[in-house]
């Protein structure tokens, strides 16, 4: 245990984290466990508190390693590091079990709205394979995910809107296509790119059935919304929604199954019903059919003078006011590309070029544009070793 609040502890602090970043490399520190940085007790600096002690801690890390490092805080009291670091453990430890995504739920649920206010919530890997882990036996199970439990695990982590991590061993998960197919399910994809917390609709008013918070609405766009339903229970569930009541318009609608290729649920209806297996969950998409589906509106920046061999950034900017973009995709006419809102690139060769970028939009339709570039200049390929002499004769 380190006394944060001594001069010496914290120069320590700083030289591990420098190590760490500035020697290795590493741009992702997760500090695990933090309850034990938050201890009362006598510190160097009298009359401090424990709390006061972490975020001392916390600050020293970040003034370390810079803001180009993301650190992400585990275990601690949820708002201390807020200010300080970029994400942070919402929930409890993972597991291949339905049992800890049970035990996550609440966390997750009840700390829905710090997502991207305070911090990135990270409520922890989902799991999805067959594969059997040992620390599971502390959620009193060892057995392989069903595929309903395993579709439980992944739609929890995508209505957090925080991270968005697998954490399998995927060799044993790609001979499983339909668990595959979870992992690329293009909806939920989009729930994580669009960054957006889904909100508890029973957060404070579930039914006693139901054991806990189970309900989750994410409105995408005034298109289409996301609804996730839950079972926590080892009985069959009925739910019943209104449209009126999820604030969504009755009349020309669909509602489409995320799990099943988004294949019919209800058409046109003021009201539907679900039925849920135990341990189980639906996720359902819930299209206005009124509105027809759109593309962003994105602004777009290119440089006009591009020289060979100097890098130039190009930037792209989807409006709010319009239907979210989810991805970009940026090809750069010379056999290269990235993706991005914003890039950077190098052009080695005078020509002109036709730039085309791709964003995709939550609903299904994307923007795409070309942008034709000259590029200028040639790139002096002689080596000149007088240029790069690393030491100079002393006299």
């Amino acid at each position: 245990m380190l006394d944060t609040t001594s001069p010496a502890a914290q120069q320590y602090l700083r030289d591990i984290y420098r190590t760490l970043t500035n020697d290795w490399g590493i741009r992702y520190i997760k500090l695990d466990f933090m309850d034990d940085s938050a201890v009362e007790g006598y510190y160097y600096r009298p009359n401090t508190t424990a709390l006061e002690a972490q975020r001392i801690g916390l600050q020293t890390i970040r003034e370390a390693v810079g803001d180009g490092v993301l650190l992400d805080k585990d275990g601690s009291p949820m708002l201390n590091p807020v200010g300080i670091v970029d994400a942070g453990r919402i929930s409890c430890d993972t597991g291949h079990s339905f049992e800890a995504s049970r035990n996550s739920a609440p966390g997750i649920a009840a700390r829905y709205y710090m997502n991207r206010n305070f911090f990135v919530s990270d409520p922890d890997a989902f799991t999805v394979s067959r594969q059997i882990v040992a620390e599971s036996q502390n959620h009193g199970i060892i057995r392989p995910l069903t595929l309903e439990e395993a579709k439980v695990s992944i739609a929890l982590s995508a209505v957090s809107g925080g991270m968005y991590e697998i954490g399998d061993d995927l060799p044993t998960l790609f001979p499983d296509a339909d668990r595959m197919a979870l992992v690329k399910n293009r909806d939920l994809l989009n729930m994580a790119r669009y960054a957006h917390a889904a909100t508890p609709l029973d957060l404070m008013t579930y039914a006693p059935e139901d054991e806990m918070p189970s309900i989750f609405l994410l409105r995408e766009s005034k298109r289409q919304s996301i609804l996730a339903v839950f079972n926590w229970t080892q009985k069959e569930r009925k739910h019943e929604f209104s449209l009126s009541d999820l604030g969504l318009n009755a009349g020309q609608n669909q509602v489409l199954d995320v799990f099943a290729a988004n294949s019919s649920i209800a058409e046109n209806v003021n009201a539907f019903s679900l039925t849920l297996a135990p341990q189980s969950v639906q996720v359902v998409k819930i299209v206005d059919s009124s509105i027809p589906a759109s593309a962003p509106v994105v602004t777009v920046a290119i440089p006009e003078k591009i020289q060979a061999g100097k890098p130039i950034t190009l930037s792209a900017q989807s409006s709010s006011d319009h239907v979210p973009a989810v991805a970009y995709h940026w090809d750069f006419g010379d056999g290269t590309g990235a993706e991005a809102t914003s890039v950077t690139h190098t052009f080695t060769h005078a020509a002109s070029y036709k730039v085309h970028l791709n964003v995709e939009g939550i609903e299904g339709v994307p923007f795409e544009k070309d942008f034709a570039v000259a590029v200028t200049g040639t790139v002096d390929t002689i080596f000149r070793p007088e240029l790069y002499q690393r030491y100079q004769e002393q006299r």
